[in-house]
């Protein structure tokens, strides 16, 4: 009879080892987000590249507002331009063209879009105004290839350039347009434990003292 009740304790102990296991995995693991913001993965227009004898790059490109945008708002645009090394271009003729990109393929080109130096060497400041009928969504700016001049023969950039292929970490040209609800979903509050987790953990520890009390009695009945 001690034999088989043994055979049930030591079954018992797996078991509870099995269901702290997987319960501790379950009630620890983080939430998976519940959206994200997607930018359209549409080709922008390149093709060879820029003539030149003295290359330059576009190492930034920054639009503001980013979120929130309504329809027929203007963009502030910041671009800033260099020479491979580092020194600062001086654009002749001061403009530049400019692709929106977007979900299904969307696209607006702005071309020879003026621009006013801002004080630093090298950077540049325009605005661009949205559509009126342009839908909501997530859009990428970028500066167009080969429609920057410093006025000596040269010009860039090799291909279209956004802010996700400057050098500048901090730039951004993503801006979402419409409300931030239909691209973003908020955190969950932090500091606060969720229902679901408690009710885990008491479980947790209820199977804990449940291993160590067939334990203690194992080593009762082996005395």
């Amino acid at each position: 009879m001690l034999h088989v009740l043994g055979k049930y304790e030591s079954g018992a102990i797996a078991f509870a080892v099995v269901l702290i296991v997987g319960l501790a995995n379950f009630s620890l693991s983080p939430p998976l987000a519940q959206s994200q913001i997607v930018v359209a993965q549409t080709q922008t227009m390149t093709s060879i590249y820029c003539v030149y004898q003295q290359a330059f790059l576009v190492v930034k490109v920054q639009v503001n507002p980013e979120r929130q945008v309504e329809a027929s708002s203007s963009l502030d645009v910041v671009i800033k331009v260099e020479y491979l090394d580092g020194s600062p271009v001086t654009l002749s003729p001061e403009v530049g063209t400019f692709l929106l990109l977007g979900p299904q393929g969307y696209s607006y080109l702005y071309q020879s879009v003026p621009l006013t130096p801002t004080g630093t060497p090298g950077e540049y400041r325009t605005s661009v105004t949205l559509p009126s009928d342009i839908p909501n969504g997530t859009y990428k700016l970028y500066c167009v290839h080969c429609r920057l001049f410093d006025g000596g023969g040269n010009s860039a950039p090799n291909s279209d350039i956004s802010s996700d292929e400057t050098v500048m970490p901090t730039d951004s040209s993503i801006v979402v347009i419409g409300p931030a609800t239909a691209t973003t979903t908020a955190p969950p509050p932090t500091g606060l434990i969720s229902p679901s987790l408690l009710a885990g953990l008491a479980i947790l520890v209820l199977l804990v003292l449940l291993l160590v009390a067939l334990l203690l009695r194992s080593r009762k009945k082996k005395k």
